[in-house]
């Protein structure tokens, strides 16, 4: 990839995997509700096929030849993931610091594929949304990523080129949508997005706290 535009401005976050350690949950969700129908959901494979590929419920349910509605089981999917995080819920290594360094310097802004409705309920448990100033849930945008909407949107409502902000993103999905609305990234994998490598960061960390947005900055 070539030299970086000039003047960085703005930083947009992903959520699920990246700030807040939520992917455990989303998959232990999945699981239950799975092996209630007497199939067993593995961890790489659903790795694999929801976080990194992007699965639907719908093609999910149609595989694995489960005779329900898919809509009914994924909500209940949600509902068991919003008890998990209601018990209990940490942030990602260095996340707080992370936020507080960038909300101090750039705007900010929060791009996920998770409802507004499981977005603040995340948020309000582990109290980072004043470093958010702005919040791209799953309702603002028309196509999930890796389509580049969400990321259009908060640099419009940032203000500002999507070349001048940088993503920060655990998966693939989430690297190819940063690098379709011309905003470059940076990877941070985590324990359930190293099964493939993201095509198109410009760096692939393994934790937050190997971020230098002194570093990235003067690159711009």
């Amino acid at each position: 990839m070539g030299a970086m535009p000039a003047g960085l401005r703005a930083i947009c976050f992903d959520l699920d995997g990246l700030l807040v350690d939520t992917e455990g949950y989303y998959f232990e969700a999945h699981r239950a509700v799975f092996a209630e129908h007497g199939v067993h959901l593995e961890l790489e494979s659903y790795a694999r096929r929801w976080i990194i590929r992007g699965t639907h419920w719908a093609d999910e349910v149609r595989v694995h030849g489960i005779d329900a509605d898919p809509q009914v089981l994924a909500e209940e999917a949600k509902r068991r993931f919003r008890a998990m995080v209601e018990a209990e819920l940490r942030l990602m290594p260095f996340a707080r610091e992370i936020l507080e360094a960038a909300a101090a310097r750039f705007g900010t802004a929060l791009v996920t594929n998770t409802p507004r409705r499981e977005v603040e309920l995340i948020l309000d448990r582990v109290r980072i949304r004043p470093f958010l100033h702005h919040l791209v849930c799953r309702e603002d945008y028309a196509n999930a990523k890796p389509a580049p909407d969400g990321y259009l949107a908060a640099a419009s409502r940032l203000g500002v080129p999507p070349a001048a902000c940088l993503a920060l993103e655990d998966s693939p999905r989430g690297v190819r949508a940063a690098v379709a609305a011309g905003m470059p990234v940076v990877a941070v994998v985590n324990a359930l997005t190293r099964f493939e490598p993201p095509v198109g960061a410009l760096r692939v960390l393994t934790s937050l706290a190997e971020l230098d947005f002194d570093r990235i900055a003067s690159e711009f």
